[in-house]
């Protein structure tokens, strides 16, 4: 008897142990259905309620604004025809110390080798001794507006011509080892004007960037972020020219922070907002449009473990329209229909 009751015991724990593994061993397959509520007026303003019912673990939702489009969720960059203008913004302010700063962009520079330290010497060198030809120079100071320590000054230039290849080359150069050597905190941004995307700007910490010292006594060409001495990137400034006091280095310092030629025609994908995982029930969202139009709204279904993952899209177009006067502020009906003008 105790045998037979043994067996029973092992039996059910092994069935149940088979379900338990047979259930963690199915993926589901989405199935779920979205709908406009009835009840919604949709003016812009008001929400709009979306209806939602079936079987799914997490939802991702794309409201169809501009930046939030499901067909572009995969979109990190646009065709050059839509760049209407590109726009430089620098923002440098001297330290303490001598030495001087100067600026160039070009759209024909090729790029350094990034892992030839002596090779980026000397095509640095080369590049100055031919009068840094194929670069244009961007006048930061003036006899108007002269470097001044502590001063900061703003300057905005087109690039819209090196769209296509835009690179920027700053020259640090400390030429009296007797004297500190100055500091320069440098900030700034590329603001693109595109057709559909309104302003689209990148900041200038966000560029590819190689440091090249062209001192001997330094060992490393790509020598930075050491401090004093150094040029420090990624720092509270988007490059930080860092001098030091004479008698740190007894000799003259000679750098330079080249950017890597790059297209300027990179966006943000769009992107959808979660509004529903496993860890939540949802029955309906409801979503507010600011301005009338018509709008594809997109809802991503998904259902996933480790054997993979089930996927179902829903669309919903929305028209929002204009939200009208209210009852008052508008003219009023005369009796053969035609309104008048509102008081003033």
């Amino acid at each position: 008897m105790k045998k037979i009751l043994y067996l029973i015991s092992v039996s059910l724990f092994v069935s149940g142990f088979l379900v338990a593994c047979t259930q963690d061993d199915i993926l589901y397959d989405v199935d779920y259905n979205v709908t406009l509520s009835p009840d919604n007026t949709y003016y812009a303003g008001d929400p709009v309620t979306f209806d939602i019912d079936g079987e799914v673990d997490n939802i991702l939702f794309y409201s169809g604004e501009s930046g939030h489009e499901y067909q572009y969720k995969d979109r990190y960059s646009i065709t050059m025809d839509l760049i209407k203008s590109a726009t430089l913004h620098l923002e440098i302010q001297p330290r303490y110390g001598s030495g001087t700063l100067q600026v160039w962009y070009s759209s024909s520079f090729s790029g350094l080798a990034g892992n030839d330290g002596n090779a980026d010497r000397e095509a640095m060198a080369q590049m100055e001794e031919g009068g840094m030809s194929g670069w244009t120079p961007i006048t930061v100071w003036d006899e108007t507006n002269k470097e001044t320590s502590l001063t900061t000054t703003a300057v905005d230039i087109d690039i819209t011509p090196a769209i296509e290849n835009f690179s920027l080359a700053f020259l640090w150069n400390h030429t009296d080892a007797a004297t500190t050597q100055r500091h320069y905190w440098v900030n700034g941004n590329i603001s693109i004007e595109a057709e559909g995307f309104g302003t689209i700007s990148t900041d200038l910490s966000t560029l590819a960037m190689t440091t090249v010292m062209m001192n001997d006594e330094i060992e490393d060409p790509y020598y930075k972020n050491d401090g004093n001495g150094s040029i420090v990137l990624g720092g509270n400034q988007d490059i930080n020219f860092q001098g030091c006091a004479a008698n740190e280095k007894a000799f003259p310092l000679k750098g330079w922070v080249v950017t890597t030629p790059q297209m300027l025609n990179a966006v943000a994908n769009d992107e959808g907002t979660v509004i529903k995982n496993m860890q939540n029930y949802l029955s309906s969202y409801s979503y507010t449009y600011a301005e009338p139009g018509t709008y594809t709204a997109v809802f991503v279904g998904r259902n996933s473990n480790y054997i993979g993952t089930s996927e179902m899209v829903k669309e919903v177009t929305v028209t929002i329209l204009d939200r009208p006067l209210d009852e008052g502020e508008g003219g009023t009906s005369g009796e053969d229909g035609t309104e008048s003008a509102p008081e003033a």
